[in-house]
């Protein structure tokens, strides 16, 4: 693709917030300082009921692996986007819900079924790895999508040794920040998202106004647009899908060998 000239898009659209680029470029300007520490969160319920429909999700023929490639990648990709590349990690897994109502393949997976015969679920509803970041930052990656409680809890935390922030997908539009204050008893403030921020002000006049998650989608065709135009990658693409992917395929090796993995290049 590269020699062809040929531009990409992935869609790791949590990355496309304007909150998250305001916090990418408070981590490069070092506001933070050294990056110590990164929490990433990811958690659903939408496969947390015991009746939920055995759809391809869970079939590893047809999706390739559970929560791993759905949630936990978008959490690679914050984390690569915010702190940078991932050198080394350990990974564990787990199956919550180990058969489930046999559906038509077809069916969502939101579905129900009862009375039936059932399958066995044959991927992973839960992924936790730690981290080693290549700029030495350590990091707790976890994600679910059968957590009793949780909707959409995507979120991410970076501590350096001089501030913090903080954001959660569903107050897309907030950033919780802790700088330039002491290193003890100091505290967070919100800052609302404001025109200047990444591609806030392509949507909306001013500040605490909220954006949703299909103006995302809009902001990633948007810089495929631009990629295209100028000839330059803007925004996630193909390449950052494949790091992703020898990422995730890296958790999934070690939570077979149950050792650390050191993540090829």
């Amino acid at each position: 693709m590269r020699a062809s000239g040929v531009q990409s898009a992935a869609g790791f659209n949590y990355r496309n917030a304007p909150a998250i680029d305001l916090a990418r470029q408070l981590i490069i300007d070092g506001r933070l300082g050294r990056i110590n520490h990164v929490l990433i969160r990811l958690l659903a319920d939408y496969a947390a009921h015991p009746e939920g429909a055995l759809t391809w999700r869970f079939k590893t023929e047809w999706s390739g692996s559970g929560v791993l490639g759905d949630l936990a990648s978008h959490g690679v990709d914050l984390g690569r986007y915010l702190v940078g590349e991932i050198s080394e990690l350990i990974c564990d897994d787990a199956i919550f819900i180990a058969q489930r109502p046999e559906v038509s393949m077809a069916a969502s997976h939101f579905s129900r079924g009862t009375g039936g015969p059932v399958g066995e679920v044959e991927n992973e509803d839960y992924v936790g790895a730690l981290l080693r970041f290549e700029g030495g930052a350590r990091g707790i990656l976890e994600a679910s999508r059968a957590s009793v409680g949780e909707q959409c809890r995507y979120g991410v935390e970076v501590h350096g040794d001089r501030g913090a922030l903080s954001w959660d997908f569903r107050q897309m539009g907030e950033l919780q920040l802790c700088l330039d204050q002491d290193y003890q008893n100091a505290s967070f403030v919100t800052r609302y998202v404001a025109p200047g921020d990444g591609e806030f002000g392509r949507f909306q006049p001013g500040s605490g106004i909220a954006m949703g998650y299909d103006d995302l989608k809009v902001v990633e065709a948007y810089r495929l647009v631009q990629s295209i135009a100028t000839g330059e990658p803007h925004g996630a693409t193909v390449d950052d899908a494949l790091r992703a992917a020898e990422i995730t395929e890296a958790m999934a090796e070690s939570a077979r060998s149950r050792r650390w993995v050191t993540v090829t290049k």
